[in-house]
Order: C-alpha cells, then structure tokens, then sequence
C-alpha cells in the first residue's frame, strides 16, 4: 500500500471555498472561556473550533485583544472564520446560553464529574472550560448541568486546556456525527 502525505493544495480541493465556508452550517456547540488568560491557548482554542466547526467561542474576561502574537500564532488564521465575541464575565454568558435553550456542561474535576465518552449531551450545548490557574467558577459548576472529566492515569491531575477540551470536544461531536 503505498500512502502519501497530502499537501496544502491536496487539502484546500476538498475544502469549500472561502466565500461559500461562511454560510456552511455549524455545530450546535458553543464554547465559553471562564477566565482563560493564556494567549498560546485562546489561539488554539480558535484553532480547535475551526476544526470541529464550533457554533460560536465566547471569551470572557474584562478585556480582550485579539491581535495579540501569541494567539495569532497559534490560531493560525483560525481567528478569521471562528465566530466569536469577548463577554465581560463567564457568568452573564452562562445565563445568556440557558436563556437560550443550551445544556450548560463544564469541564472541570469534581465529584460528580462523568467521563466524556459515557455523557450524553443534548444540544444545543455550552461548553464552559476553566482558566489555568483557577479553573471553572464554583458559580458556573453549581449551575452546570453536568461536570465532564478526563481520567487521569500518571501523576499530573490534569491537561492543558486545549488538550483537555480537544477530547472532550470531539467525543461531543461523536453523537451529532452519528
């Protein structure tokens, strides 16, 4: 079997155009960032919704610059076809997405925290994924519909955040590809 790596003009043919990929329907998904500070991770965060055709990344924090080198680099021009928009706290984003018909579920380690793979979501979802240091607001679990973690079998009690919300993410879409 012979297998070849595709190059960049390989990949683009299969992928709409750029005109066309914004009017291309998204997943019901929309992901929250409660504090979430490090630029290298909001960049792959965007880099992550592209991929998996996230509804909407909603930044919280009281500012936000997108331009930032750290996140445009590590967005990789994701940051261009991601709709996304900066809201003062988690917590008024968290209400919004309710008000709004979306199961709330958090990533975060708790004692009532489910495997991803054994959760099943209905959609549409928000998906709340806690800052490096403090991780989800003890407000935001209380009102989660569900806590989701990642089974930990080394040491460390925990992955990056883009790592961590990358599995979690996919096993999501898992059910609507279905």
């Amino acid at each position: 079997m012979t297998t070849t790596v595709l190059a960049k003009p390989d990949l683009r043919a299969s992928k709409p155009s750029r005109t066309t990929f914004v009017d291309q329907p998204r997943r019901p998904i929309r992901i929250i960032l409660d504090a979430v500070t490090g630029n290298y991770n909001i960049g792959a965060l965007f880099r992550l919704c592209d991929a998996m055709l996230v509804e909407q990344l909603v930044i919280c924090g009281p500012s936000f610059e997108l331009r930032k080198r750290k996140i445009t680099q590590a967005a990789q021009g994701a940051q261009k076809w991601v709709p996304w928009r900066h809201v003062l706290t988690a917590d008024l984003a968290v209400v919004e997405a309710r008000t709004n018909g979306y199961q709330i579920v958090a990533v975060e380690l708790t004692s009532a925290s489910v495997a991803p793979e054994q959760f099943v979501p209905q959609f549409p979802l928000c998906l709340v994924i806690g800052g490096e240091r403090s991780g989800v607001s003890p407000t935001i679990i209380r009102e989660a519909d569900a806590c989701l973690a990642i089974e930990m079998h080394g040491m460390a009690n925990s992955l990056n955040l883009a790592t961590a919300t990358a599995i979690v993410l996919y096993e999501l879409c898992k059910h609507l590809d279905a």
